[in-house]
């Protein structure tokens, strides 16, 4: 403990660690939307009950990210607190990588802290939960992160750990990782050209290759069809993509005004950029496109997705590297302006975490009362410690909890072949019956599933069919609470191969056909 307190580095990197893991553990279970808080558990479970994504459940994105929770269930049990876990190590782990890149960029060691606190506060803890579009995006700032530091370096093995990098955040979603490598490339190719680094370049190369490899040899050993990963993994999302053109539609000056504080502190990083380095400098271009590129970058992802807002993580690593900058420089005020932009950063960060992490509203809690919530342990004793309570269920967290319980009761002594659509992705951990949800999620709007004016819907259908057959479902379920839209799932069937059962509890429909 002395040791640790006469070296204030050690004593900031504890603090650090142990504030960014406790701060996301905490919010996370405060109050849940059940599509988005549990979209990778009972994935995650399901790749442990031999169910692949792909192979077995129809994805769109996210394979990291249910791999990752897939070991750490395996490793430490199936619960909630073993889920979050998977989030707020990823909340330190981040928050610790940053802190390590100021020190070493020579910032003060409490302004480090200070930045990184409010990284920490922002970051994950939006969500809270595991989540496909912040592990792609934190995979894809860490490798600029770490680009911006090999800069510096010029260590060979670092880009390797750069394209593993870039690879898991295209694994966790495909954008914005597909952005950032497609006009990243061509940066660092320039970049390493100029200054005769041949060898990086070859490097980048064969590591790329062996990645591509071994993603294609894994495909393979799980019996995951090629065609099949081309079509839910590129061909889908990008008819998808094309869609969502039409509802960006925003005016420059709303976007503008939603992310004025961004533009803010690139302007102000780009003036300060400008009189600490010398124009001539290949680094200086490097650094600026990299720095501007990952904001617009993250921008453009933010509004291509119907999420709430959750890049505001980004303020505190680019008013971090301002900081580097103005340590370069030596003025009259620069004490003052140091001063100047951690105060208007504090207040940022206050801002947004009662927004966003006090509000709940990433996760469309902003309007509801969470002290109303009850312990979700009443659900199942796996799910101990989320204060349960559902923004979209027209009722009370005590009145919901006793469906669901009253569902997992009935679920529990089928003894057929069912399929049970739904968006409480819990279920299929805290039954006794393989469930067989067709999708990682359902949604209405084709974001999840094709609907009948997408080019691949005859795609998912055979795939759909096929499930059918091969887990010889005879019912199809759904909660009547969800009040999902069924006639979307019903348009893969035909009309006299089904029949409708009525039920206090579900929406049943007994299958006549053999397909």
């Amino acid at each position: 403990m002395i040791f640790i307190l006469k070296n204030h580095r050690y004593l900031y990197i504890l603090i650090l660690l142990f504030f960014s893991f406790f701060v996301n553990f905490y919010y996370s279970s405060l109050g849940a939307f059940p599509i988005d808080s549990f979209l990778h558990y009972d994935s995650a479970y399901r790749i442990l009950k031999g169910d692949l994504p792909i192979k077995d459940f129809w994805i769109v994105s996210g394979l990291t990210v249910d791999f990752i929770q897939s070991i750490l269930f395996k490793l430490f049990g199936t619960s909630w607190n073993i889920y979050i876990l998977h989030s707020s190590l990823f909340n330190s782990f981040l928050t610790i990588f940053l802190f390590l890149f100021f020190i070493d960029f020579k910032v003060n060691e409490f302004k480090s802290f200070t930045y990184c606190l409010s990284f920490a506060v922002l970051a994950y803890t939006i969500s809270g939960t595991p989540f496909v579009d912040l592990h792609a995006t934190f995979f894809f700032t860490s490798a600029i992160i770490l680009i911006l530091y090999n800069l510096k370096y010029q260590k060979r093995y670092i880009w390797f750990i750069v394209v593993i990098l870039f690879y898991l955040s295209f694994l966790s979603k495909q954008v914005p990782a597909a952005y950032g490598i497609i006009i990243f490339s061509f940066i660092l190719l320039f970049y390493l050209l100029k200054i005769k680094k041949f060898d990086h370049i070859y490097f980048i190369f064969f590591s790329s290759l062996l990645l591509l490899f071994l993603t294609l040899l894994t495909l393979y050993l799980s019996g995951i069809e090629l065609k099949n990963f081309f079509l839910q993994y590129f061909k889908y999302p990008i008819s998808i993509g094309d869609s969502r053109l039409d509802y960006f539609n925003k005016s420059l000056n709303t976007i503008f005004n939603q992310y004025k504080f961004i533009f803010f502190s690139l302007v102000i990083y780009c003036l300060v950029k400008y009189k600490s380095t010398h124009l001539k400098s290949h680094f200086f271009f490097t650094e600026i496109f990299l720095v501007i590129g990952l904001s617009l970058i993250l921008i453009l992802h933010q509004e291509f997705t119907k999420n709430q807002i959750y890049i505001y993580f980004i303020l505190p690593v680019i008013f971090g590297l301002i900081e580097i900058e103005v340590e370069k420089l030596t003025f009259k005020f620069k004490s003052h302006l140091s001063i100047l932009m951690l105060t208007i950063l504090i207040l940022l960060t206050f801002k947004y975490h009662h927004r966003y992490n006090e509000n709940r509203k990433f996760h469309e809690l902003s309007k509801i009362d969470l002290n109303n919530t009850i312990d979700a342990s009443q659900i199942d004793k796996s799910l101990s410690g989320l204060k349960w309570i559902n923004p979209i269920f027209n009722g009370t967290p005590k009145e919901e909890i006793l469906i669901l319980k009253q569902s997992i009761k009935k679920l529990n002594e089928v003894n057929e072949n069912i399929m049970l659509v739904s968006n409480y992705l819990f279920l299929d951990s805290v039954t006794l019956i393989n469930l067989n949800n067709p999708n990682r999620a359902f949604t209405a709007d084709g974001t999840n599933t094709p609907l009948k004016k997408n080019k691949y819907f005859k795609n998912y259908k055979s795939f759909f069919l096929k499930k059918l057959r091969n887990k010889k479902i005879t019912k199809i379920y759904f909660f009547k609470i969800e009040n999902l839209k069924r006639n979307i799932i019903l348009s893969y069937l035909d009309r006299n191969c089904y029949d409708y059962l009525e039920s206090e509890i579900f929406y049943i429909y007994n299958l006549r056909c053999f397909y």
